[in-house]
């Protein structure tokens, strides 16, 4: 018999003794199911927690944002879903009928299970304020979708009111450093939204103490786990941008084609999947490719002062920049904001001066480790701006990034040479700081 969640009522608590807000609300359901890690049956509240001026547009007649937040890790574990009270009749008939078959079929070397979700369902309407909101990491794709959604070319009814800040998206598993890492977050997008002239929704959340690996299954199918807080808060959202990484080009209903790596090559799907009779979901930025989001944004004024892509900024000390202009992600956008003739614009958010400095070696390794769809894009965006790479850069690219890479793939699967890797801190001594895997690794051996 297969494993099961089962999801109690949900229910409205005040929380005295928030850990974030100074007074919050949560929206609770009690959750019984095997905990992924120790295999053992446990009994606990999985929340919402939000300021508590939210307390009137908590959903807590619907099961819709606890089976959404919790669908990843049924779905990872080969567990079925049961659940108390109803979730919306379109959702419980997209998700069931589509999203998980598909998803479960196409997705083996990951694996994703074909699991089965139960209980009540509802297609009566929430009344709700119309808000209109979009999650925010502060990176290209969400800066992205608020530029075009502030824009005059945006209908009234379709134009941002919210940016949603959440835990959802943590790579920790720690609530301490969970908590730490969100505090810094929500702090820098309450800055973007008051430059955007946007509310900030804040939403912390313990949906990672119900997962194995958070950060694979939330990076890896983020956008129902995103989605979530839309559900729990379905009072106030009517509609929630889903900001689209890969175009719709590189569509595929297997994560690991193309490059991807994750599900945002289905975007699309996910977005109609998750749709309800109360809220519309929408992929946004599927018709562009990533510099052509970049090329959009460069002379956005917010996105200017905030654009924060960094995948290192944590380990890395007595940085002066929001980004550390070192790691895959920080010389990725460098690189393509360098062909577009405009990296100046970014210079309070990445050491540009640092980058000119090392510019062949930085776009020689930029072409020799990231992927083909952002390195032909790349190569046509510089043709196309008189901004082409430097031959020198090709050279460091194929003598030294390239190699380095195929040698590092040979490798990966071995567990002697993993530990050689992380105990000789040759991690450090490429990337300049400890790579986020080596504290999963000491968690699980």
């Amino acid at each position: 018999m297969r494993k099961k969640i089962k999801i109690g009522k949900p229910f409205i608590k005040e929380n005295t003794d928030s850990l974030i807000f100074d007074e919050s609300i949560q929206l609770c359901a009690n959750v019984t199911m095997e905990n992924p890690n120790n295999h053992k049956i446990e009994s606990k509240v999985c929340y919402y927690e939000f300021d508590k001026k939210y307390k009137k547009y908590l959903c807590d007649n619907r099961s819709d944002a606890f089976v959404m937040g919790l669908l990843t890790t049924a779905m990872e574990n080969d567990m079925d879903i049961e659940f108390e009270s109803p979730i919306s009749e379109k959702l419980y008939y997209q998700l069931s009928t589509y999203y998980i078959p598909l998803v479960s079929k196409n997705n083996s070397s990951y694996p994703m299970y074909d699991i089965k979700i139960a209980g009540p369902t509802d297609n009566k309407i929430i009344k709700n304020e119309k808000a209109v909101a979009t999650g925010c990491s502060g990176g290209v794709d969400s800066f992205y979708t608020i530029a075009k959604h502030t824009s005059n070319d945006i209908p009234k009814s379709y134009k941002l009111t919210h940016i949603v800040c959440s835990s959802s998206g943590t790579s920790d598993f720690t609530q301490e450093r969970v908590i730490k890492n969100f505090k810094n977050t929500f702090d820098e997008i309450q800055k973007i939204a008051d430059d955007c002239n946007l509310n900030a929704i804040v939403c912390y959340n313990n949906l990672y103490e119900f997962y194995k690996v958070p950060f694979k299954g939330f990076q890896t199918f983020a956008n129902t786990t995103y989605g979530s807080i839309a559900f729990a808060l379905q009072k106030l959202i009517s509609i929630y941008y889903l900001s689209s990484g890969p175009s719709l080009t590189y569509f595929n209903m297997d994560i690991n084609v193309n490059g991807v790596g994750d599900a945002s090559s289905f975007d699309l799907l996910t977005a109609q999947c998750i749709t309800s009779e109360n809220i519309s979901f929408y992929s946004t930025g599927m018709e562009l490719d990533r510099i052509e989001k970049q090329e959009y944004i460069s002379d956005f004024e917010p996105a200017k002062k905030n654009l924060k892509v960094c995948g290192a900024y944590e380990y890395i000390k007595d940085l002066h920049f929001i980004n550390c202009s070192r790691c895959k992600k920080c010389i990725r956008t460098m690189s393509h904001l360098y062909v577009l003739g405009k990296l100046d614009n970014f210079k309070d958010v990445f050491d540009v001066e640092y980058f000119y400095k090392n510019k062949n070696k930085l776009l020689g390794k930029f072409l020799g480790i990231d992927h083909g769809y952002y390195i032909k894009k790349t190569s046509d965006m510089g043709k196309k701006y008189n901004h082409k790479i430097p031959l020198l850069a090709y050279f460091y690219c194929y003598c030294l990034y390239k190699p380095l890479k195929f040698f590092k793939k040979l490798l990966k699967d071995s567990k002697i040479i993993k530990k050689i890797y992380y105990k000789s801190g040759i991690d450090i001594k490429i990337n300049g700081y400890r790579d986020p895997a080596h504290e999963f690794n000491k968690k699980n051996k």
